[in-house]
This record gives structure tokens, C-alpha cells and sequence, in this order.
């Protein structure tokens, strides 16, 4: 198991600065999760299609 230790974060009185993320930099982020399957690009149509309910059938109801 990977232990990853992250910077601390700000408290609310402290400001945040965004101006260190870049393009670039979020695009390498993100790199890491594009190579796993379960994060490829899909169809939203097809997942539209998948959340809606099937259509009853003449006989069922």
C-alpha cells in the first residue's frame, strides 16, 4: 500500500493560491487515471441509455 503525505492545507482565515496550477500541470495530474479502464472515455449517450429504466414490455403490465 502507497502512503502518500499531502502539503497542509490553509485554514479559513488563510488564503488559497491557485496560480501555481496550470494547465499542464493538472493535465499530468490527471494522467495517471486516464491509463486505468474503469476511467476511459465513454458514450454519454450510452450511459443516458443505461440509467433510464427498460421499457415495459405489452404483456407485463
Amino acid at each position: 500500500m502507497t502512503v502518500q503525505k499531502f502539503e497542509a492545507t490553509p485554514t479559513p482565515n488563510e488564503a488559497i493560491n491557485l496560480d501555481s496550477i496550470t494547465k499542464d500541470s493538472s493535465n499530468e495530474a490527471w494522467k495517471q487515471y486516464e491509463s486505468k479502464p474503469e476511467y476511459k472515455k465513454f458514450n454519454k449517450h450510452d450511459m443516458i441509455e443505461a440509467m433510464q429504466h427498460p421499457m415495459p414490455k405489452d404483456g407485463d403490465a
